[in-house]
């Protein structure tokens, strides 16, 4: 497979991983809802992070793809608004790029073919959290102001802003910690020293 068929399989698996996801985590986590859409605890925002980390560019346009789709088939619990419903999309996976390139000096994604996992183990504690911590505000960021922009704010600013700043600091750290714990768990085994 060529560049190109690579470029678009990673795309093509990190829409298909978002259109499954944010699905699931509806349901089994309806109870961190604070308002429609926004979460006291937001593991989604944890697969974004993952699938940029991995994938790279490849990995935001998938994830905006799936955003895309998910808001137009109305699966995300959010009525669909095609004049939001395209910027939000962008905000998803634009916001996870921007944030990994902000925090990460030597990352393999920065190229248009990801050199996929690699790099994962050097990015110590600090280096997550951070990531965590920018992504997040990124995130929330671009979500309210687009929000905003359109018209569709209904809350006040501070208070959705703040705790989508918190659901996606607290989805982002689980899940970038367990990506790491699992990249660590293989490289040892392929090691030959015990994982455990």
């Amino acid at each position: 497979m060529d560049r190109t068929g690579f470029f678009l399989l990673f795309v093509a698996l990190s829409t298909i991983a978002w259109c499954v996801v944010v699905p699931v985590f509806a349901l089994l986590f309806s109870w961190t809802e604070y308002v429609s859409g926004i979460n006291w605890l937001y593991l989604p925002h944890g697969l974004r992070m993952m699938l940029v980390l991995l994938f790279g560019v490849a990995g935001a346009l998938g994830i905006s793809i799936g955003s895309h789709v998910l808001r137009w088939a109305e699966l995300d619990g959010l009525t669909s608004n095609p004049s939001v419903d395209f910027p939000m999309a962008l905000v998803s996976g634009l916001a996870a790029y921007c944030a990994v390139l902000l925090t990460l000096r030597e990352w393999p994604g920065k190229g248009l073919l990801p050199r996929i996992g690699q790099g994962i183990p050097a990015i110590d504690g600090r280096r997550l959290v951070l990531l965590a911590f920018v992504s997040a505000i990124l995130n929330s960021g671009g979500h309210i102001a687009v929000r905003t922009v359109f018209g569709r704010e209904q809350q006040p600013i501070n208070d959705d802003f703040l705790i989508m700043l918190v659901g996606d600091f607290f989805g982002a750290l689980v899940l970038l910690y367990t990506l790491k714990r699992i990249v660590l768990f293989f490289e040892k085994s392929e090691s030959g020293v015990s994982p455990l």
